[in-house]
C-alpha cells in the first residue's frame, strides 16, 4: 500500500500495541538517485505515509535509512541509521556526511542525530552503512556496526540510549564490503 517508489526496504517495524502504526526504513533505488528514501511512518495501516527522517541537509537523492530499532519498553523511542550512497554502473560511493545514527523520543515524528563518541564526517571518516541493535535485556544499551572509509570501521556500544558511544572492536563485514552485509544482532539470551 502506498509508496510505490520505495524499491528497497531495509526494515519494517510495527508498533507493539497498535498494528496500524508502522515505521519503514527505505533505502530507495540502488542504481539511481531519488525515489522514496528515508524513514516513513503511517498511523492508518498504510493508507497515508509521512516521511519523518532523511539526510541532515534534506538530501533525499542519495540518502536513505538502512536500519531501525525500537525500544521494547517504550515504542516512542526509536533509533535509525541513515546511509548516503551513490551507485551507478561505473562507480560506487558508499558513504557521506548524511550517514549517521538518529534517535526519536516521540514515536518517530522528530529525530536527533547522535554523535558523541562516533566517527564523524568532519574527521574524514566517510561513514558508510550502519547496522543497529538494541539489547533485549537492557534496552539502554545499543550497538552499532559502522563502516568507515570503505571497508574500515568497527562496532560501537552505548550504555546511555545513544548519548555517548565507545568503540569496542575493529571488526566489520568483509568480502564484497559491508555495504551489503552490515547487520548486527544482540543475543536474546545473554547480555552483551
Amino acid at each position: 500500500v502506498g509508496l510505490k517508489e520505495f524499491e528497497h526496504i531495509s526494515r519494517v517495524v510495527i508498533h507493539p500495541e497498535d498494528p496500524d502504526t508502522v515505521w519503514v526504513a527505505a533505502q530507495g533505488p540502488l542504481w539511481s538517485a531519488g525515489g522514496e528514501r528515508g524513514l516513513y511512518k503511517t498511523t492508518d495501516g498504510g493508507e497515508t505515509w509521512n516521511r519523518t527522517l532523511v539526510g541532515d541537509d534534506g538530501d533525499d537523492r542519495w540518502t536513505g535509512v538502512t536500519d531501525l530499532v525500537i525500544d521494547p519498553r517504550n515504542p516512542d523511542v526509536l533509533y535509525a541509521a541513515t546511509w548516503q550512497r551513490h551507485r551507478t554502473v561505473a562507480s560506487y560511493v558508499g558513504g557521506g556526511p548524511n550517514s549517521g545514527i538518529h534517535r526519536s523520543t516521540d514515536g518517530g515524528e522528530t529525530w536527533t542525530e547522535l554523535t558523541n563518541g562516533l566517527p564523524s564526517s568532519e574527521a574524514n571518516a566517510n561513514l558508510g552503512k550502519i547496522g543497529l541493535a538494541i539489547s533485549p535485556q537492557q534496552p539502554d544499551v545499543l550497538y552499532a556496526a559502522i563502516e568507515t572509509n570503505r571497508r574500515e570501521g568497527g562496532v560501537w556500544r552505548s550504555a546511555d540510549r545513544g548519548a555517548s558511544w565507545v568503540k569496542m572492536s575493529d571488526k566489520i563485514a568483509v568480502g564484497t564490503g559491508p555495504h551489503y552485509y552490515q547487520e548486527l544482532f544482540a543475543c536474546p539470551h545473554n547480555f552483551d
